[in-house]
């Protein structure tokens, strides 16, 4: 891996410098994001369906930079920080994957869909509004 731990470092830095010097950056609350984080999520859609992959790697970081900025933000208001966020992810998939990390010994693709949609259909995807 490619020294993961200081590239996730160097980025959460540069997040806290634009947070601190740059007045776009310092202005942007969780609501003024919302947009621009649809419109992100679409841009990488459109790359995916075109399968250019140079785009997707590029969405993907805009994406994740959306995570880190929304994670600053709610730092600050001490609500939780990155860690938290990647804490909650990883409890999650290890949830959602007994077969895995658990004590289900085996289990099906069709089984693993199944346990999927259970849950998504528990939510209210925000995705029955807008792709439909």
């Amino acid at each position: 891996m490619k020294n993961i731990d200081n590239k996730v470092s160097n980025l959460l830095e540069i997040m806290n410098e634009l947070r601190e010097k740059c007045p776009w950056d310092r202005k942007q609350t969780l609501d003024s994001l919302k947009r621009l984080t649809i419109e992100e999520t679409f841009e990488l859609i459109e790359a995916i369906e075109k399968k250019d992959f140079d785009n997707i790697k590029e969405e993907l970081g805009d994406l994740f930079l959306h995570i880190v900025f929304y994670s600053k933000i709610s730092s600050e208001n001490k609500y939780f920080d990155f860690y938290d966020v990647v804490d909650f992810l990883i409890k999650k998939i290890i949830e959602r994957h007994p077969h895995v990390y658990g004590d289900i010994e085996e289990i099906t693709e069709e089984q693993v869909k199944i346990r999927s949609e259970e849950h998504t259909s528990e939510l209210q995807s925000p995705c029955n509004l807008v792709c439909r």
